[in-house]
């Protein structure tokens, strides 16, 4: 169970199956939890403090981490001993600092994509490295991402099919164009038998299996230009040769494709900033089921069913499961061989979809601007396991064994408490990590050029050690605990903290299921006899006061007519601060909502700056992103109400 966590002293690699009690000092460099106990830490290794530093083989054997001489490779298998080194391609220019910025392997790990930071002195920025034979150490192959400095990628230029006999590259003004896997004899961009001819392509994405006929399916994007965008299907066999195309509505700004287990179908979920039904902030989606095979296509949710929070596929069977629609969302489970609804798990405040990788269970969580809320639901028995609040999640993965699941609080998102925590499928915690300075310094700093507000970022990613799908093995779920019921389907919703919200079952007297009655009103009834001893007569004489002259007729009708008045008076009263209470309930409303805008505005400027670079951060930009928790906290307050 080892997970690596790239924290602002760089890579450190931990194992939640070895804890042990003891009574040493340290922090979460040492491995130390927040319950006294100690992970132990197999290797500390450099990178810079940021999440795309780092890079896992598929099977788990290589890690690949980003240094400032260019790229070190990792062999996990012999702790961690150093099997590679990359140096960088272009050196820094004119005080400007280049380097690796991100990477990823190929499937098979024979090869390493690294991306630099583009220079227009040094344009080619995008190298590929052979790690094995006799090339190993060599760069192979180079190509440009034009405007690309650091972050995630907006496009994966170079990519293989699964068994690493093909490799597509973007080039763009021609298409993709298909290589050998081997890149030994490159293809040349006029050869149009072996071009994807779509000059304006933005990305594409290869099926993750062959199909009948050998080669895998490839979807193409293309964005809204003369025309509207379109999703395009091709067959490696034939790449030059469109075998279908979906035209999606005007004004889509970007589009996410995600093919099932075995390559058969694809969902195309295209996004836009514009929601021509005015109900919501963040624009629309559409999305759509595509079948190559029998040249079939679907809109699974347009923009009348909401926005689509999350959508995932089923890693082992064709189904894929989708949340859509404004808070509190419906989970929905649809069939991937036809694309329609299979089964409605109801609605629930989510935002988030994780299968484990056997499809057996699945985290259904809401994340973000949300309280954190998570449940762990069993698609084999339809129901929830268990329910738990991971309050300020940002990322979250399952293990291999898809029986532990990690949520981490990581910057820049939050750049204050920072923090790792393990749980079991049923919700049992494992290990919580927190990741904090060991003293805190003053909140700003002069560094000369100015006050700048200091941050205790501290952990940028936590990733699990993958295995490949050949160490686990699929297992049921252990029956409940003794008095635990567990809910069918997904809660409608969870208690905070813990469990499932309580039942409420109506109010029902003292001893009124043993049949015991009021014994004062049995006694008075003559049903019960009067306790012996109790006094049945009174012994001392009764008090006499003096009885009030009756009122004249005159003074009964005013006060009648004065207590008609006052009746109305009160009635009138009351009337008008149920009216007032009304009026201010509708006011408190609209307040409520346009605060929740606001907030959700101000947010998405601070998702803006977090874009930015660290030195291009302003001090009002860093004085802006401090107060993050606070509005999150303040938004969370008002949608539960």
């Amino acid at each position: 169970m080892e997970f690596v966590a790239a924290t602002k002293d760089g890579l450190i690699v931990y194992d939640a199956s070895q804890i042990e009690e003891t009574d040493q000092g340290g922090n979460w460099s040492t491995g130390k939890c927040t319950d006294g106990r100690t992970v132990k830490v197999l290797a500390s290794l450099p990178c810079p403090p940021n999440a795309f530093g780092f890079a896992w083989s598929e099977d788990g054997a290589l890690l690949a981490s980003v240094c400032d001489e260019g790229v070190r490779v990792y062999d996990a298998e012999r702790r961690y001993k150093v099997v590679n080194e990359l140096e960088k391609v272009a050196p820094d220019v004119q005080g400007r600092a280049g380097g690796v910025r991100s990477l990823y392997f190929s499937p098979l790990k024979t090869y390493l994509v690294t991306y630099e930071k583009w220079d227009p002195q040094y344009p080619e920025n995008v190298h590929v490295w052979a790690l094995k034979g006799k090339r190993a150490g060599e760069r192979i192959r180079s190509c440009t991402l034009k405007g690309y400095t650091s972050g995630a990628l907006p496009v994966q230029l170079i990519t293989w099919t699964c068994d690493e006999s093909l490799c597509l590259e973007l080039l763009p003004g021609v298409g993709v164009v298909v290589h050998d896997g081997d890149l030994m004899d490159p293809t040349d961009p006029e050869d149009d038998e072996r071009v994807i001819p779509e000059p304006n392509v933005a990305k594409f994405l290869i099926a993750p299996r062959a199909q009948k006929d050998g080669q895998p399916w490839v979807a193409v994007y293309v964005p809204q230009a003369s025309m509207v965008a379109r999703v395009s299907l091709y067959n490696l066999n034939k790449p030059s040769k469109i075998v279908m195309e979906l035209n999606l509505p005007s004004k889509v700004k970007d589009c996410q494709m995600l093919w099932n287990f075995d390559g058969s179908a694809l969902l195309a979920n295209a996004m836009s900033d514009v929601d021509e039904t005015g109900n919501s902030y963040f624009g629309s989606t559409y999305l759509y089921w595509l079948k190559p095979e029998d040249r079939k296509k679907l809109e699974v949710c347009g923009a009348d069913k909401g926005l689509v929070q999350d959508l995932a596929w089923s890693p082992c069977s064709n189904e894929f499961m989708v949340i859509v629609g404004m808070l509190p969302a419906e989970v929905n489970l649809y069939n991937g061989t036809t694309g329609k609804l299979e089964k409605s798990l109801g609605k629930s405040k989510r935002n988030t979809l994780k299968w484990n990788p056997f499809g057996r269970f699945a985290a259904v969580a809401g994340f973000g601007t949300l309280p954190g809320d998570l449940d762990f639901y069993d698609r084999s028995k339809d129901e929830t396991v268990a329910s738990l609040r991971a309050a300020l999640t940002v990322d979250c993965s399952w293990f291999a064994d898809g029986r532990h699941f990690m949520a981490a609080t990581v910057a820049p998102r939050m750049n204050e408490g920072n923090q790792i925590t393990v749980y079991k499928y049923n919700g049992d915690p494992v290990l919580k990590m927190e990741f904090k300075p060991d003293f805190i310094e003053g909140r700003h700093e002069d560094t000369g050029a100015g006050a700048r507000t200091k941050t205790q970022a501290l952990l940028f990613a936590a990733r699990w050690r993958p295995d490949g799908g050949e160490k686990h093995q699929d297992r049921a779920a252990s029956p409940p605990r003794a008095g635990e019921k567990r809910v069918k389907g997904l809660p409608v919703a969870a208690a905070p903290g813990t469990g499932f919200a309580p039942q409420t079952n109506a109010y029902r007297p003292r001893n009124a299921d043993s049949g015991a009655v009021n014994t004062v009103a049995a006694m008075m009834r003559g049903e019960v006899a009067i306790p012996e001893g109790a006094p049945r007569e009174r012994t001392e004489p009764w008090e006499v006061k003096p009885v009030a002259a009756p009122l004249e007729a005159h003074e009964v009708r005013k006060m009648e007519k004065e207590a008609k008045k006052l009746a109305e008076q009160k009635e009138k009263e009351a009337k008008e601060k149920h009216q007032q209470a009304l009026r201010e309930l509708v006011k408190d409303e609209k307040d409520a909502k346009k605060r929740i805008k606001e907030l959700k505005a101000e947010l998405e400027e601070m998702e803006k700056l977090k874009d930015k670079e660290w030195d291009e951060l302003t001090e009002e930009d860093e004085v802006v992103l401090e107060g993050e928790a606070a509005l999150r906290a303040e938004l969370a307050e008002l949608e539960k109400k």
